[in-house]
């Protein structure tokens, strides 16, 4: 299994002990890129996917954090499992 996905999976386990490094870890694995910095919101944009991704920079995340970050890198990554 590659970095990637031991990264996202770690994520998907245990959604409450997450830092922020993580979570940007692995969405900057699939592609996202830092877009802005507004206060502590982090704004992400991906090529593929229309809108962006907002993340509270916080510690520990919050798991609904946790949980809208793996759905949007599961919608960019469906293609790579296919």
């Amino acid at each position: 299994m590659a970095r990637r996905e031991r990264r996202i999976e770690r994520l998907r386990r245990s959604q409450t002990d997450v830092s922020p490094e993580q979570l940007q870890a692995a969405r900057e694995s699939v592609g996202f890129e830092l877009a802005s910095i507004v206060g502590s919101h982090w704004h992400y944009r991906h090529r593929s996917r229309a809108g962006k991704l907002t993340i509270p920079y916080r510690r520990p995340m919050l798991p609904v954090y946790v949980r809208n970050a793996l759905k949007a890198i599961d919608e960019v990554t469906k293609d790579d499992r296919n």
